[in-house]
């Protein structure tokens, strides 16, 4: 796939748009591909064919999915692999009392909500909360990301002086709830998990179908994500992690595609950071 100039910067902004696409969800046709990574039908297929050689990209009777090489290189993700260590025994000790709600560990990303860690629930059965998926704009998790990073701005279809009273609210309780606007059948609260800095660099969430059960697990989601911080600062290097990757807060970081990777370790009846 080595190119020189801006024919190469081409044909990698192509591959990445591709792996962006196959990120969101399980496998995918040629022509959805294309249309969605914004790539004429036969770049989309020349291309497939090289990431699919290199192992980057997995084919089944016409259809695509990321590869195991993607998967290997994601694991090298250090501040992922950070916080998914941080949070496996807090997710896991929260989806005991969650009444089988949809958990998720989530990071800003490129201007997006990556989900890098999970434990699933009913709610994954309306949108699938799997490590690697795209939050929809203005969920529960990007509210408390956004909240605590002023500089970002209010997030899609929120006014400014709207904003800054709910962000004034979010930092006051350490929770933001989400009930019916990004995904109508689904509510969501997240509470923000810290750096040994005191940066904002993940929210746990947890989302369901029943409003007042996600509203009464606040409390926990509040204790689960004080909990994964507590792991996250005793963890050798984590810092360092943190302040070598390509930024903490909305619009930073190092790739959908690597976060795609950072797959689940099973655990019981669910997947977990």
């Amino acid at each position: 796939m080595a190119r020189s100039g801006t024919e190469g910067r081409g044909v990698l902004e192509g591959a990445f748009a591709l792996m962006e696409v196959l990120a969101h969800g399980d496998e995918v046709g040629l022509t959805r591909l294309a249309a969605d990574a914004a790539l004429p039908k036969a770049t989309a297929h020349r291309l497939l064919g090289q990431l699919v050689a290199l192992g980057a990209v997995q084919s089944r009777s016409g259809r695509y999915r990321l590869g195991a090489r993607t998967f290997r290189l994601g694991q090298a993700w250090h501040p992922a692999r950070a916080l998914r260590a941080a949070a496996a025994r807090p997710l896991r000790e929260l989806s005991v009392t969650s009444g089988g709600l949809s958990l998720s560990l989530s990071v800003p990303e490129g201007g997006h909500t990556v989900v890098v860690g999970n434990v699933r629930g009913a709610a994954d059965d309306r949108y699938p909360l799997h490590p690697g998926a795209v939050l929809p704009p203005g969920n529960a998790a990007e509210l408390v990301l956004t909240a605590y990073t002023p500089e970002a701005g209010p997030p899609a279809n929120w006014a400014v002086s709207a904003w800054i009273r709910e962000a004034a609210r979010i930092r006051e309780r350490g929770l933001a709830f989400e009930h019916g606007r990004c995904v109508s059948t689904l509510s969501w609260v997240a509470a923000p998990v810290f750096s040994a800095t005191g940066q904002v660099v993940a929210a746990v969430a947890a989302t369901g179908t029943d409003r007042a059960q996600v509203t009464r697990l606040g409390e926990a989601v509040t204790r689960t994500a004080a909990l994964i911080t507590t792991n996250l600062t005793r963890l050798p290097g984590a810092a360092a992690a943190w302040s070598s990757a390509a930024g903490v807060g909305p619009g930073a970081g190092s790739g959908r595609a690597i976060a795609a990777a950072a797959g689940p370790v099973a655990t019981g009846g669910g997947e977990t950071a």
